[in-house]
């Protein structure tokens, strides 16, 4: 049943969700009348990645522990492809190497052997994961040719709406001094450096030199960016 209409009822179910709660449970209720168990949004953002499913809470504290981001086989196809597309860890395991196999071997304890993930582009070269998953053996050459333009369109539509409603499940490994956190705040108030520097008493090199830690830090590339991240980890 992985055809068209799955993408439909996906922009169905969002846009009659009222909340986070009802949208989750809907999309739950969706990816099972499609043979799938389990589903997941994974925001990959480098400073606020952040996941809501219906994974089990321990393989989701795992991954984010474990930094399985970085070696995840589908998040490496999702970069490459930048379109939907349907995975097996059994097929692909027999041409993987060591850690990835064990990571395979780890998701399956957990009920995630095969699925259909869809890539998100989120802006200034992030992007997002939605993945529909299940326990049973999938061949993903099955069930069809998928509806790209279709997929895309739905894991957008919910992508927007869980950016705008979710709290972050994983709290970011960075902290912000209270230098730069003070420079950060003065500049979410739209003051320029020479200004900042005013204020506070810091030189203006030292309040540019400490704006562009910040962004170093927070994996953004403008000052407006590195406020958004700042505001929405409550670090200012």
């Amino acid at each position: 049943m992985h055809g068209n209409s799955l993408f439909d009822r996906l922009t169905d179910t969002t846009v009659a969700a009222a909340s986070e709660h009802s949208l989750k449970a809907a999309l739950i209720d969706v990816a099972r009348a499609h043979g799938f168990e389990r589903f997941a949004y994974l925001n990959l953002h480098a400073a606020k990645s952040f996941a809501v499913s219906n994974y089990q809470e321990e393989w989701q504290s795992l991954y984010f522990a474990r930094s399985y981001m970085a070696i995840d086989p589908v998040v490496t196809a999702a970069k490459r492809l930048r379109r939907a597309f349907k995975w097996s860890a059994d097929v692909e395991r027999r041409r993987a190497g060591d850690d990835i196999k064990g990571f395979y071997d780890t998701a399956a304890e957990f009920g995630i052997r095969s699925g259909l993930s869809i890539p998100i582009r989120t802006g200034f070269g992030q992007f997002a994961i939605l993945t529909l998953a299940s326990a049973r053996i999938l061949d993903p050459s099955g069930s069809g040719e998928l509806d790209f333009a279709g997929a895309a369109a739905a894991a957008a539509l919910i992508h927007a709406r869980l950016q705008s409603t979710s709290a972050p499940t994983h709290k970011p490994d960075f902290v912000l001094s209270d230098r730069e956190a003070l420079c950060l705040r003065w500049a979410a108030e739209g003051l320029p450096m020479h200004s900042i520097a005013d204020v506070t008493g810091l030189t203006y090199h030292t309040v540019r030199w400490d704006l562009d830690r910040v962004k170093v830090k927070l994996g953004v590339c403008t000052q407006k960016q590195a406020v958004a991240v700042a505001t929405k980890f409550r670090l200012i």
